[in-house]
């Protein structure tokens, strides 16, 4: 059982990854059990260090000025487009089988026409002739009843087609709208990280210096340098109460990561 805030596990036979996700996870779905604050979105970004690492530097710096408690004046409008993109249910609509029903029903109307025509005919033949014509008439009389039958198959058919083409409509523009909110979500998020990444820039900065690599922030959330080192700068800039797993050798010990990144530090 280990306990505080700086931790070192390299002698320890366990996966870095699993130390990482036993943090992000419930325990009961985790091989681990780690006891420790929940995790804030901005440990996505810094909550596992290592060489090589890629970050997103904007949208991890704006999520470390979430962590601080920021807002952006685009929050308010980015909630209601998320309300609007849960509330469109867009379903997927196909007018094939409505279609087909009504090729089938239109062909059987097709051909009893037909043979009714033919019973007519045959019926003034026979009676023309002065012959018994009631056989004749009762296949009449059968054959038009079921015609008049399959007209109604018929109409119901082509309503219920339509009433398939006015959902397919409507879901195609479903569609449409979603993804102009999509579109416009993403630039007020772009437009949202920008404001937070101005809004803590001289910390940015001030972190950059402070941890232990080399690198430059020439304008807010961009950074010139390695990757460890911006993932440093932005876990010291941000309030990391989850530990971060550093699986990188930039600090002595994992009590003077604690005291650079004022973060818990679980080193592997």
């Amino acid at each position: 059982m280990f306990r505080g805030r700086a931790i070192d596990l390299r002698e320890e036979s366990v996966a870095a990854a699993d130390i990482v996700a036993a943090i992000r996870s419930d325990a009961e779905s985790s091989a681990l059990d780690i006891e420790c604050a929940d995790p804030h979105p901005v440990h996505e970004y810094v909550g596992y260090i290592e060489s090589g690492m890629s970050v997103r530097v904007r949208s991890a710096v704006a999520a470390a000025a979430r962590s601080l408690g920021m807002d952006a004046p685009q929050d308010e409008e980015l909630a209601k487009l998320e309300e609007s993109l849960r509330s469109l249910d867009v379903e997927a609509v196909s007018v094939r089988s409505e279609r087909r029903r009504v090729a089938e029903v239109s062909g059987s109307e097709t051909e009893l026409r037909e043979k009714v025509a033919a019973l007519r005919g045959r019926v003034q033949a026979i009676r023309d002739s002065g012959g018994n014509v009631e056989d004749a008439e009762s296949k009449l009389r059968s054959a038009t009843r079921e015609l008049a039958e399959r007209e109604t198959e018929r109409i119901a058919a082509e309503q219920a087609l339509e009433a398939a083409r006015k959902r397919q409509r409507s879901a195609r523009n479903d569609r449409e709208r979603r993804l102009r909110l999509r579109d416009r979500k993403e630039n007020l998020e772009r437009t949202a990280r920008d404001y937070l990444a101005r809004q803590v820039h001289a910390r940015f900065v001030a972190a950059v210096e402070a941890v232990p690599g080399r690198g430059r922030v020439p304008e807010p959330g961009t950074f010139e340098g390695d990757s460890t080192t911006v993932a440093l700068a932005i876990a010291r800039l941000a309030r990391v109460r989850a530990p971060v797993v550093l699986a990188c050798e930039r600090f002595e010990t994992p009590g003077a990561a604690v005291d650079c990144l004022n973060a818990p530090v679980l080193q592997v």
